[in-house]
């Protein structure tokens, strides 16, 4: 759906009108579709992308930022020049392992999480010239206009509707029927959220050491 058609469907379902909204201007209601698309993003993973990473040596920490501006969360590393998928551990994995880890050089075998907007490998790279592939969970882009379509598969589309309905009956204070469409909005986000495969996503924990963290600790490593 174009944002235009989603407006539309939106004001019809707060019965107002879709060429001349008398309670809500359509800024207000475009504005309200971007917020639903954050949402969608942030709680379902619903867009994805990549960026790749030229590899310096000495590096160990990457801020997200300076990869791609649209980049919530990485969840996927690859070295591409050597064909290896690197496994996400944690620093308190790391920390398991050796104390000095931070002073180990070589190819990356491993990515850890250290804050909301920085990550590191290990080991360090010990010489540049390769690339790392960062798949990554993204923000959502703004719709620039009516004829723009958000970047969603036609079911997330309908819960991005459902979301507006919702905002404008808070809006009318409506409070009711404003809870009876969220139920609808928090239905279609779980339904989002297996479609996405967010259920995957969650059960890789950095918190927890997983059987592959414990061989890693132990010093076993392929």
């Amino acid at each position: 759906m174009t944002r235009s058609e989603l407006r539309q469907r939106i004001l019809e379902a707060l019965n107002e009108s879709a060429s001349s909204p008398v309670f809500f201007s359509t800024g207000q209601i475009d504005t309200i579709i971007d917020e639903g698309a954050e949402i969608l993003s942030e709680e379902a993973n619903a867009v994805k992308r990549t960026a790749f990473v030229s590899l310096m040596e000495g590096t160990t920490y990457f801020y997200i930022r300076g990869i791609a501006q649209d980049m919530m969360a990485p969840y996927r590393l690859w070295l591409t020049h050597l064909d290896r998928r690197l496994t996400a551990v944690s620093l308190y994995d790391l920390d398991a392992r050796n104390e000095n880890w931070i002073e180990t050089t070589g190819d990356p075998e491993y990515w850890f999480s250290v804050s909301w907007d920085l990550f590191g490998v290990y080991p360090s790279i010990a010489a540049g010239g390769g690339v790392i592939r960062v798949d990554y969970l993204a923000w959502p882009r703004l719709l620039l206009d009516d004829s723009d379509e958000p970047e969603f598969v036609l079911a997330d589309q309908d819960g991005l509707v459902l979301y507006g309905v919702y905002e404008g009956l808070l809006k009318m204070l409506d409070v009711s029927r404003a809870l009876q469409i969220f139920s609808m909005f928090v239905d279609k986000l779980n339904g989002s959220r297996v479609r996405h495969g967010i259920a995957k996503l969650d059960a890789r924990a950095f918190q927890a050491p997983s059987a592959e963290s414990q061989g890693f600790r132990h010093g076993i490593t392929r």
